[in-house]
């Protein structure tokens, strides 16, 4: 259990006295390609760690539709903030592959939370949370076009191993739509994909093309 809490980003060089402390009231769950780990509405005393895998919180709108919020990988955590706010949680999450995740009892773990490294640690992703939703929110006075422009450019972890159907219902847009901006801009050489992911080739142009009325 140690050596997986050390490939937990919230956990990275602690000592192993702590961790294993920790480790005394943490649970390793297995969850199987698009299996719930728990809804919106939900009130329980944990939280989450990826040791691998891949984890997509969502809403649903009034039409049962599935909208995506945020994707977590590899060494993030997902579940803290409506435990420190001691209310349910606010979205769902789904296993998007085969995963491994550690399952946390906060009520045993919030007594470590106000001491260093931990409290720092937590403050600094809660303030990256929060800046990247207010960054997010900025896509709304942009048109398709500029909105995936924007997003390549301040978010390009968003076009990583993810669906381009999720990043389209993100983005406010059909997933047609966005093959379609991404296929021009490939053309005009500003991007490329490689493998998975998408590589910005050209920040210089991507950005004039930010700015043209």
């Amino acid at each position: 259990m140690i050596n997986k809490l050390k490939k937990i980003s919230l956990f990275f060089n602690i000592e192993e006295s702590l961790l294993k402390e920790i480790s005394s009231f943490s649970t390793i769950k297995h969850y199987s390609k698009d299996q719930i780990i728990f809804y919106e509405g939900e009130k329980e005393n944990y939280f989450y760690g990826i040791v691998y895998g891949q984890v997509l919180m969502y809403d649903v709108d009034l039409k049962g539709n599935i909208i995506p919020k945020n994707q977590f990988g590899c060494g993030d955590i997902f579940g803290l903030i409506s435990q420190i706010q001691n209310r349910p949680y606010c979205l769902s999450a789904v296993s998007e592959n085969e995963s491994e995740i550690i399952k946390i009892d906060y009520s045993k773990f919030q007594k470590y939370i106000s001491n260093p490294p931990f409290s720092d640690r937590i403050i600094k992703m809660l303030s990256n949370q929060l800046m990247q939703e207010l960054e997010f929110n900025k896509l709304q006075k942009f048109d398709a076009t500029k909105r995936v422009i924007y997003t390549l450019l301040n978010f390009p972890q968003k076009f990583v191993r993810k669906k381009k159907y999720m990043l389209a219902k993100e983005l406010g847009m059909s997933a047609e739509t966005l093959s379609r901006i991404l296929s021009k801009l490939k053309n005009e050489e500003i991007i490329c994909y490689c493998e998975k992911s998408i590589k910005v080739n050209d920040f210089e142009k991507l950005k004039s093309k930010l700015n043209e009325s």
